[in-house]
């Protein structure tokens, strides 16, 4: 199976790597490690980020899905790490986004908490759940927060999109801006929502599974 999606991966690499898509493209593993298995693959992966040079991302779940690890990764060349010594559960998918690495890390660099949201979207409204995720971003720029990280699945994973907010830690992610219900009113109706009270629900009528998670930085 690992050989199979490797020459996968490999097909991809060249479909990607045209100069038509502009956009960035990333690997992402999911990791549930078998019984007592966990420090042994903390230490594996660790080892494996210091090889690339620090060019991974390592982000230990603390609460919602049920990996324990989320490893993320430049996807420049056809690649897969079999963890299987250590774990019950391994998923590889690829996805794209218009921010860059190089802007990844600057996130990542000030950041030690993460929060994860993926998204199953409802048939037949994939890019209304993409126009949605757009419509917080912008909110939460109006309430002067950064918005996140939105990722789209290419191959490997029935998540059609995920996003990924960066945050100093728990206290942080926790705490809104200091601002009116009438500003965070109109910084909602601006993002295009009916109300703030809407912006949920509204996200809703996209979905047929989501799940978020908190996770904290791997070093």
């Amino acid at each position: 199976m690992i050989k199979f999606r490797q020459a996968v991966f490999a097909l991809l690499f060249l479909l990607l790597g045209t100069p038509i898509l502009a956009q960035h493209h990333y690997q992402v593993t999911l990791l549930r490690a078998a019984p007592g298995e966990l420090g042994e693959l903390l230490e594996y992966v660790k080892k494996q980020k210091s090889d690339v040079e620090g060019n991974m991302m390592i982000m230990r779940h603390s609460q919602g899905d049920h990996w324990d690890l989320m490893l993320m990764a430049p996807f420049s060349k056809p690649e897969m790490h079999n963890y299987s010594e250590w774990v019950d559960f391994q998923h590889d998918f690829l996805v794209e986004s218009d921010v860059s690495w190089k802007e990844l890390l600057e996130k990542d660099s000030e950041s030690g908490l993460y929060h994860i949201e993926m998204f199953n979207a409802a048939r037949g409204l994939h890019d209304e759940l993409l126009q949605q995720r757009a419509m917080e971003n912008i909110y939460y720029n109006e309430t002067n927060r950064d918005g996140n990280v939105i990722f789209v699945t290419k191959f490997g994973s029935d998540v059609d999109n995920f996003t990924l907010g960066f945050y100093k830690d728990m206290i942080d992610f926790a705490t809104d801006p200091v601002l009116t219900d009438k500003e965070f009113e109109a910084a909602a109706l601006k993002a295009g929502f009916k109300s703030r009270s809407a912006i949920g629900l509204y996200l809703r009528r996209f979905l047929v599974g989501h799940n978020d998670t908190i996770a904290t930085k791997v070093n």
